[in-house]
């Protein structure tokens, strides 16, 4: 099976996903590290800036004991074995 669409990237090559909207519909489209600036438009710049922005308004406090809480609260991880 041939897909309609692919992205061809090097092995060793990380690549950056920027959410945008075409048409209506929301659509992913995914760049590597060092062109990634290439892809966001004003909007998707200020829509990522606004959701950092967001955090300011959180309780810091009451974030990190809710964090603590989960890790005692959850088992831990069962060692991995070497392959």
């Amino acid at each position: 099976m041939t897909p309609e669409r692919s992205i061809t990237a090097r092995a060793d090559e990380a690549l950056v996903a920027v959410f945008a909207e075409e048409d209506g519909r929301e659509v992913v489209r995914y760049f590597p590290v060092d062109q990634a600036d290439d892809g966001l438009t004003d909007d998707v710049l200020q829509a990522a800036l606004a959701a950092i922005g967001s955090s300011a308004d959180l309780d810091w406090e009451a974030w990190a004991d809710e964090l603590d809480r989960i890790r005692h609260e959850s088992p831990p991880t069962p060692p991995i074995d070497a392959l």
